[in-house]
């Protein structure tokens, strides 16, 4: 999982309710297009597409408002999943030290991959989301842990301080580095699914 990903979480839920909403979309043009030109015969020739509809069963009213409530409460989950956004990415620049004038510019998402390497290579973080937060010339850094079920998080945040930070600020020549993190605990490692 890439850590330069989108900074607003819900993008992915976002992402496949188009993709759904699109792929219906699809079906039902085909659907038409398919009754139209005579290649679907889902209505005889000369028939008339709508009649009068017969008067629906009782229980049609209570079906029909339990799926009212339910698409009301989806809609609800995705408003207040738009709500939570991640700081977005910033680009580092670095100006060069000594007589020959020049400037070295490192996206945040470089850097932060290598922090996100740093930080999954420790046994008990089962995944990383790094984000450079703000660029020169005073850094921040924006950190998502997801740790294994097992693993306790003092380890874990340990090795961010004692080893991720330090490269990190030696690499951007930063005495220091703001951080912001957010540790999830008792995630499932991929590997131990059950299938």
């Amino acid at each position: 999982m890439s850590s330069s990903r989108a900074t607003n979480p819900p993008a992915r839920l976002n992402r496949g309710l188009l993709a759904l909403a699109g792929i219906v979309l699809l079906a039902a043009g085909g659907v038409v297009a398919g009754i139209a030109t005579g290649r679907l015969p889902l209505v005889a020739p000369g028939a008339p597409l709508l009649t009068a509809p017969a008067a629906p069963p009782a229980w049609w009213t209570w079906v029909a408002a339990a799926a009212g409530v339910v698409v009301g409460l989806l809609g609800l989950r995705w408003l207040l999943a738009q709500a939570r956004r991640r700081p977005a990415g910033e680009t580092w620049s670095l100006e060069a030290a000594g007589a020959t004038p020049g400037r070295t510019t490192i996206p945040g998402g470089v850097t932060a991959d290598a922090v996100r390497a740093d930080l999954t290579a420790h046994p008990g973080v089962v995944d990383a989301r790094v984000r450079l937060t703000s660029g020169a010339p005073q850094p921040a850094l924006y950190v998502e842990l997801d740790l294994d079920a097992e693993a306790a998080p003092g380890p874990a945040v340990a090795h961010l301080e004692q080893h991720a930070l330090p490269r990190l600020r030696r690499a951007l020549d930063a005495p220091r580095v703001p951080t912001r993190l957010l540790v999830r605990t008792g995630r499932a490692r991929p590997t131990d699914r059950v299938a």
